[in-house]
Protein backbone atom coordinates (compact mmCIF):
# COMPACT_ATOMS: atom_id res chain seq x y z
CA UNK A 1 0.00 0.00 0.00
CA UNK A 2 1.29 3.45 -0.57
CA UNK A 3 2.23 5.71 2.02
CA UNK A 4 0.54 9.41 1.46
CA UNK A 5 3.59 12.30 2.15
CA UNK A 6 3.12 14.66 4.77
CA UNK A 7 1.08 17.95 4.02
CA UNK A 8 3.40 20.25 4.14
CA UNK A 9 6.10 18.41 1.99
CA UNK A 10 3.32 18.52 -0.61
CA UNK A 11 2.59 21.90 0.14
CA UNK A 12 6.15 22.71 -0.59
CA UNK A 13 6.08 20.80 -3.72
CA UNK A 14 3.26 22.13 -5.08
CA UNK A 15 4.35 25.76 -4.48
CA UNK A 16 8.32 24.78 -5.87
CA UNK A 17 6.95 23.01 -8.96
CA UNK A 18 4.65 25.81 -9.38
CA UNK A 19 7.35 27.98 -9.53
CA UNK A 20 9.04 26.02 -12.04
CA UNK A 21 6.53 26.36 -14.31
CA UNK A 22 6.22 29.84 -13.58
CA UNK A 23 9.63 30.22 -15.10
CA UNK A 24 9.05 28.24 -17.97
CA UNK A 25 5.99 30.90 -18.48
CA UNK A 26 8.50 34.01 -18.21
CA UNK A 27 10.85 32.10 -20.54
CA UNK A 28 8.45 30.93 -23.18
CA UNK A 29 7.16 35.13 -23.20
CA UNK A 30 11.17 35.99 -23.50
CA UNK A 31 11.60 33.86 -26.64
CA UNK A 32 7.89 34.91 -28.38
CA UNK A 33 8.85 38.86 -27.09
CA UNK A 34 12.19 38.20 -29.54
CA UNK A 35 10.54 36.89 -32.38
CA UNK A 36 7.69 39.66 -32.29
CA UNK A 37 10.49 42.59 -31.74
CA UNK A 38 8.60 43.83 -28.41
CA UNK A 39 10.28 44.79 -25.84
CA UNK A 40 8.73 44.11 -22.46
CA UNK A 41 7.70 46.96 -19.83
CA UNK A 42 6.72 46.11 -16.43
CA UNK A 43 3.32 46.19 -16.65
CA UNK A 44 0.99 43.17 -15.76
CA UNK A 45 -0.98 43.35 -18.70
CA UNK A 46 2.33 42.71 -20.86
CA UNK A 47 2.12 39.14 -18.67
CA UNK A 48 -1.08 38.62 -19.58
CA UNK A 49 -1.48 38.90 -23.31
CA UNK A 50 -0.88 34.87 -23.81
CA UNK A 51 -3.99 34.08 -22.42
CA UNK A 52 -6.07 36.24 -24.90
CA UNK A 53 -6.14 34.24 -28.83
CA UNK A 54 -3.80 34.99 -31.68
CA UNK A 55 -2.31 37.95 -29.09
CA UNK A 56 1.02 37.70 -31.04
CA UNK A 57 -0.29 36.55 -34.50
CA UNK A 58 -1.04 33.55 -36.36
CA UNK A 59 2.06 32.19 -36.57
CA UNK A 60 3.31 32.30 -33.02
CA UNK A 61 -0.17 30.74 -31.61
CA UNK A 62 1.08 27.31 -30.87
CA UNK A 63 4.04 29.22 -28.77
CA UNK A 64 1.19 31.70 -27.02
CA UNK A 65 -0.91 28.31 -26.10
CA UNK A 66 2.43 26.83 -24.33
CA UNK A 67 3.15 29.77 -22.52
CA UNK A 68 -0.81 29.93 -21.50
CA UNK A 69 -0.75 26.82 -20.62
CA UNK A 70 2.55 27.20 -18.68
CA UNK A 71 1.09 29.64 -16.64
CA UNK A 72 -2.30 28.49 -15.85
CA UNK A 73 -0.59 25.46 -14.73
CA UNK A 74 1.77 27.38 -12.40
CA UNK A 75 -0.92 29.29 -10.87
CA UNK A 76 -2.94 25.94 -10.07
CA UNK A 77 -0.02 24.74 -8.52
CA UNK A 78 1.56 27.70 -6.45
CA UNK A 79 -2.32 28.24 -5.14
CA UNK A 80 -2.43 24.35 -4.43
CA UNK A 81 0.19 24.98 -2.38
CA UNK A 82 -0.62 27.91 -0.59
CA UNK A 83 -3.64 26.81 -0.02
CA UNK A 84 -2.14 23.83 2.01
CA UNK A 85 0.32 26.28 3.92
CA UNK A 86 -2.88 28.16 4.85
CA UNK A 87 -4.71 25.10 5.90
CA UNK A 88 -1.79 23.83 7.92
CA UNK A 89 -1.50 27.30 9.55
CA UNK A 90 -4.78 27.45 10.79
CA UNK A 91 -4.93 24.14 12.14
CA UNK A 92 -1.79 24.64 13.92
CA UNK A 93 0.25 21.71 12.26
CA UNK A 94 3.81 21.95 12.18
CA UNK A 95 5.75 22.79 9.25
CA UNK A 96 9.16 21.62 8.84
CA UNK A 97 10.77 22.76 5.40
CA UNK A 98 13.31 19.54 5.84
CA UNK A 99 12.65 17.55 2.56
Amino acid sequence: MLEMPPLDSLAIAFTGVGLLFFLRYFLAMRRIWKVVGYRPSFQFGDFFRATRHEAFGPDLEPERRYAARQLMLGTGLVLSGLVLFAWLLATGAPIRFDI
